[in-house]
């Protein structure tokens, strides 16, 4: 009973505690991130995306990145996936096609011609759009939150997409 009081008189100051706090855990949202990185990691298994190189081998930036998602898990995974959208843009350009970014839903058109072009086959057209849809739940879901844990296997994953899209577009160089 008491408590019930002291949160009935104190709800307007809980209210706007809670709309200042910055990481607010919920399990469910939790595990739905894990879930989702979990799917994507089994997918990039059946396609054979290749492992990140491990510590001492890998580029600044990703080296960046790992020590990032310590620090800020989003921003990580939003670097990340900056990483992807630049690969795959860069292969749509080599394979010849011009395309007008300045659309709502950019990430959208690039998955849409990665796909329709057949750019990408429908196992990797899938990876690239979970990675995606995942980004965009991060970046837009409120109160969503995961680990730095998390935010690692995404880094590892938007890698290995990475690095298979240079090698697509003959864009090697662009990973050194």
């Amino acid at each position: 009973m008491t408590v019930i009081i002291v949160v009935v008189i104190l709800r307007e100051s809980l209210a706007r505690l809670l709309l200042k706090t910055k990481k607010l855990k919920y399990k469910d949202l939790e595990v739905s991130f894990r879930e989702s990185i979990e799917k994507i990691e089994a997918e990039a298994q059946e396609v054979s995306l290749n492992e990140p190189p491990r510590e001492g081998r890998l580029e600044s930036v990703e080296i960046d990145l790992y020590e990032l998602a310590s620090i800020s898990p989003t921003v990580a995974v939003i670097e990340a996936w900056r990483s992807v959208e630049t690969a795959a843009r860069l292969l749509i350009q080599s394979k010849g096609h011009k395309l007008n970014y300045d659309v709502d839903t950019p990430y959208k058109l690039i998955q849409d011609t990665l796909e329709n072009e057949n750019l990408l086959d429908r196992r990797h057209c899938k990876i690239f759009s979970d990675l995606r849809l995942l980004r965009n739940k991060i970046v837009h879901a409120e109160g969503y939150t995961f680990s730095e844990e998390q935010a690692r296997k995404y880094l590892d994953l938007s890698i290995r997409l990475r690095s298979y899209l240079n090698e697509l577009s003959g864009n090697e160089a662009s990973e050194r």
